[in-house]
């Protein structure tokens, strides 16, 4: 099959889209990219660890009525069939996350009340420490707290998918192995190619495929490269890499396309501790959306036939979600 009957046939999923409200000036454009290079589905990063829930809610009331306004280029998703409708629809599926428990208030009797009105999956613990657990780049790796295994047993009870990006090692194997349900790290690279904390060692991909789950392929050059360069080749390096390691039913895409440069950059400049976790200044290398047509051609090039290209580009990661979402609207 050619690389455009393969994107046409398939739902293809984009795991991460920066939409808090340091991302908005570009963030519609960038929406419209996805769109018309064939993406599928995309989920919004509605709020991020330091956020506390009153604004989230206020700005994620604002984005949702947003898209609503759009219901001719978009559908908002709230079960995983409605992805397959809204794309036969011509639209492009949307639906929302949080990249740390903060906009929760770490308490996990919210979750329920945030996947209601519409956030589908939550990162625990985003970099370094909080309530929760460590993330990435605390030297201690301590894995998850009590609460942070009390925030996995109420996810999986309410449907909400769990993500393990940005948390530390041992608090994502803790993640795995406590969630009754697959999980996803949903945009991070192989650290065996690239030795970046932010990147996922081949023992946690292990364990995660070995529960179901799926790892989607970041596109940031600092995690592909040595030198920070992003592109098609790394691209399909670390794809492959994870592919060989764990097969093709384990792999996504969660390229986190950085069209918000300013913000990272005043981020970057407003303390050390980027730079000393590894991170260039940015602007940082990435790939877009547009280049879909060539990853597709490059993964047909390699010998991979239609099942897992099509699993590759957004069937695995509906699997996972199919077993972690309700299966019938909220009211």
């Amino acid at each position: 099959m050619s690389a455009k009957d393969l994107i046409e046939q398939s739902i293809v999923w984009e795991s991460v889209v920066g939409w808090t409200p340091e991302c908005l000036d570009e963030g519609p454009q960038m929406l419209e990219r996805f769109k018309a290079s064939g993406f599928s589905f995309t989920s919004l990063t509605i709020g991020a660890d330091w956020d506390k829930p009153e604004p989230t809610l206020k700005h994620f009331a604002q984005q949702r009525r947003w898209i609503e306004r759009q219901s001719d280029r978009y559908g908002i998703v709230d079960t995983v069939d409605d992805i397959a409708r809204i794309k036969t629809e011509g639209k492009m599926a949307i639906s929302f996350h949080l990249q740390g428990a903060g906009p929760l208030g770490y308490e996990p009797a919210l979750i329920d009340s945030w996947y209601r009105l519409g956030i589908r999956w939550l990162i625990l613990a985003y970099n370094s420490r909080n309530p929760l657990g460590d993330g990435c780049h605390e030297p201690s790796d301590a894995g998850l707290s009590m609460l942070g295994r009390a925030f996995v047993a109420e996810a999986n009870r309410c449907g909400m998918l769990l993500d393990a990006s940005h948390a530390g090692i041992r608090t994502s194997l803790d993640m795995i192995a406590l969630s009754e349900k697959p999980i996803v790290i949903s945009h991070s690279s192989m650290r065996a190619l690239k030795d970046h904390e932010r990147n996922v060692t081949d023992e946690q991909v292990k364990a995660l495929a070995e529960r179901g789950g799926v790892v989607g392929i970041n596109s940031i050059g600092a995690f592909l490269s040595d030198d920070n360069s992003s592109g098609l080749e790394p691209l399909v390096r670390h794809i492959d890499h994870a592919v060989q390691l764990v097969g093709p039913d384990h792999v996504g895409l969660g390229l986190d396309v950085v069209f918000y440069q300013a913000f990272m950059t005043k981020l970057y400049d407003s303390g050390p501790m980027m730079a000393q976790r590894g991170y260039p200044r940015p602007p940082w290398d990435d790939v877009k959306p547009e280049i879909l047509p060539d990853l597709v051609e490059a993964l047909i090039r390699l010998g991979y036939d239609d099942s897992s290209i099509k699993g590759v580009l957004g069937e695995n990661f509906l699997r996972v979600a199919r077993a972690n979402w309700r299966s019938a609207p909220d009211v």
